[in-house]
């Protein structure tokens, strides 16, 4: 116990906690979304390309003298664009969803690679690419913490506005439509939470295991709730409970903390799954006979 309360003295391990607080709450509300939403590669290829923004970012504090530009922003700029480009409708008409995907996905990593390689690294203090592809949320800065959490505020804010609107969107598009719901504007807005939602977890897990976040805490969440309001808020909890084991788990045996929260989250949803098919299909029945 005392050791506990002796990590919480480090002021590093502090803003970790507070960043998974962030990033279980955004990954909580607009990961229920897209995994309901069925477009969970979209957040996949989002994801991938931030790397590019990233070192943009990098390539412009060494070319411009840029210091003020943070990596997360060049992310986040970098998000948003996949975001728009994903939306066009000159885009969408000419080109299948997943084409698009993954051509945006390999630009963005690759463009990420070069402007890195141009960097020179005796000037320019370049965070680990290891640290970008799987996060290291040891390394957070309070600078991070306050653009997380402005991002947090805003996922909230447009999530609780347009709530109904994106209940009918994730269900019954065809619905929506007719209901009078401006689908493409609504699609366009939920792409650019997934970015931001997105940037909200490079620092926790990093660019590839992003996708992890997203979808895991909503699909246990889903295994025991249809709706979604209910799914948003069990994927907050869930989220968090196991960001928190896995972060602990991680500073007790010395490992990356991105792979060890997913695999935290790989281990919980394999059982609360087998759990769940347990109690339907064993347990249940077994009281449906001893009820005869």
């Amino acid at each position: 116990m005392n050791q506990i309360i002796d990590l919480f003295s480090h002021l590093f391990v502090q803003r970790m906690f507070i960043a998974g607080i962030l990033a279980s709450i955004s990954c909580g509300v607009i990961g229920t979304l897209i995994v309901v939403k069925r477009v969970v590669f979209l957040s996949g290829g989002i994801a991938h390309t931030t790397f590019g923004g990233i070192g943009l970012a990098y390539y412009l504090q060494y070319t411009m003298n840029w210091m003020w530009l943070d990596p997360l922003i060049g992310a986040l700029i970098f998000a948003c664009l996949t975001a728009v480009i994903m939306s066009l409708p000159l885009v969408k008409s000419r080109l299948r969803e997943d084409s698009t995907i993954g051509v945006l996905w390999v630009v963005g990593m690759a463009l990420g690679v070069l402007f890195l390689n141009w960097v020179d690294r005796n000037e320019i203090i370049v965070q680990d690419p290891e640290s970008i592809l799987f996060g290291n949320i040891l390394l957070i800065h309070f600078s991070d913490i306050l653009l997380m959490g402005a991002l947090v505020v805003v996922i909230l804010a447009v999530t609780s506005y347009f709530f109904k609107d994106f209940q009918m969107l994730t269900f019954d598009e065809q619905y929506a439509k007719i209901s009078g719901i401006n689908v493409t504007v609504l699609n366009f807005i939920l792409l650019l939470l997934v970015a931001c939602t997105t940037v909200v977890l490079i620092k926790v897990v990093g660019v590839v295991l992003v996708i992890a976040m997203l979808t895991i805490p909503a699909s246990i969440s889903g295994l025991f709730t249809k709706e979604l309001k209910h799914m948003m808020i069990y994927a907050v909890i869930i989220g968090f409970i196991i960001n928190v084991i896995g972060l602990f788990l991680s500073l007790w045996y010395n490992q990356p903390p991105g792979p060890t929260i997913v695999l935290t989250l790989g281990l919980v949803f394999l059982s609360a799954l087998i759990g769940k098919y347990i109690i339907e299909h064993i347990f249940c029945k077994n009281i449906k006979r001893s009820a005869k």
